[in-house]
């Protein structure tokens, strides 16, 4: 069970739920009416609390609790499902539902990539300012082969716990396990986002319409040239800048999701040899064309399709780092937070976006999105 519980339970897979705004007697009569029999309850700093089991097995009732259905107008339900599978030893779930609806709902084992809801983005301020999402929170040592993330996965875990914890002001029992010596649990000071420049670092668009582009550090021109043309796409125009090759294409010339898989391909195994070995490439693929709107696209959990990729791709060792489409708030939905500092900044994404509030037109078509991903990689324009 994970440490943040002190092995209180044991013998249990449990649920740790917290709820606001409804009386913490019908709360608790709530989770009996799903037959979770609280093992413990309290009510602290506004919140009623109650551990009570995943699952109950004397029942055979495996069902998952659906916590909307205690979560009325005007309350709200923080989750923590320690134990989500402990045969496979993975890692807890969180949820946050309001009025009803999940607004928030992540794995510890991949929220840095994937976090969804509502507002996927309703605690990232928090996460952010704690370092446990953003560049700052990337491990890099496990290169080296001989590092174990493993090693310091407790640690994160807690950090992560405790940057929740006070984000929401929970009450520290049950979840005095946090160690003495971490800060107490009150709220984090959130990101403060200011008002976003509809020209930020500059006013012409980062990648024509109806153009795909891909970036690429860590090899010249004339490579990156070859190498599509190799593979069966050879550029329509071509050029380098700030230590960026670039090529482009014209996007009714070639299919956008298999030139952005050549964009993840040149950084990985199969072009070590051809550049001279693993993580020298670097990749950051722009498509100047609408967001996918089929429905095919509708099966990937960030809209996409052949026909229409992502608009944005970064890519590092074979690998997605960070992807999504971008305008009209589209940035919520993506894999990764190499970027949340600054769209937080802009007031993009977060439990308040004020540029959006402010103009209900503000970025729709992207522009300074794009320009935000330019300038924070440094990107020559290919226009």
């Amino acid at each position: 069970m994970t440490t943040w519980l002190h092995d209180t339970f044991p013998g249990h897979e449990v649920n740790l739920a917290f709820a606001r705004g409804l009386p913490a007697d019908t709360f608790f009569a709530s989770l009996r009416e799903q037959n979770r029999e609280p093992l413990a309850h309290g009510e602290a700093d506004g919140w009623a609390w109650a551990v009570h089991d995943m699952i109950d097995e004397e029942d055979d009732d495996y069902e998952e609790v659906d916590y909307g259905r205690l979560c009325p107008q005007g309350a709200e339900v923080v989750v923590f499902v320690t134990e989500p599978c402990s045969a496979k030893a993975h890692g807890p779930h969180f949820a946050y539902y309001r009025d009803g609806r999940t607004t928030l709902f992540f794995s510890f084992e991949d929220f840095r990539q994937q976090r969804v809801g509502d507002n996927p983005d309703h605690l990232s301020a928090e996460l952010f300012a704690a370092g446990v999402i953003g560049p700052a929170a990337e491990c890099e040592e496990w290169k080296d082969g001989v590092h174990d993330c493993y090693e310091h996965g407790d640690a994160d875990e807690l950090r992560l716990v405790a940057a929740i914890a006070g984000a929401f002001g929970l009450p520290s029992p049950p979840l005095a396990a946090l160690p003495l010596a971490s800060p107490p649990l009150v709220a984090a000071q959130p990101v403060a986002a200011v008002a976003a420049v509809a020209a930020v670092g500059g006013t012409r668009p980062v990648v024509a319409p109806g153009t795909y582009a891909v970036h690429a550090r860590g090899i010249d021109v004339t490579e990156l040239a070859a190498a599509c043309a190799d593979a069966g796409y050879p550029a329509r125009t071509q050029g380098g800048s700030g230590g960026w090759a670039w090529v482009t294409w014209d996007a009714t010339a070639v299919r956008g999701g298999e030139v952005s898989q050549l964009a993840a391909f040149l950084t990985g195994f199969r072009y070590d040899e051809r550049f001279g070995g693993p993580d020298r490439v670097e990749t950051v693929f722009l498509a100047g064309t609408p967001a996918c709107a089929c429905p095919n696209g509708r099966h990937y959990s960030i809209q996409q399709c052949e026909d229409h990729p992502v608009q944005f791709q970064n890519c590092r060792g074979g690998f997605e780092r960070t992807y999504f489409n971008v305008g009209r708030g589209r940035e919520t939905q993506r894999h990764g937070d190499l970027l949340v500092g600054e769209l937080l900044e802009a007031g993009i994404v977060g439990r308040e976006t004020p540029a959006y509030e402010a103009d209900p037109g503000f970025n729709d078509d992207g522009a300074v999105t794009m320009r935000i991903i330019a300038d924070h990689f440094g990107l020559p324009a290919t226009t």
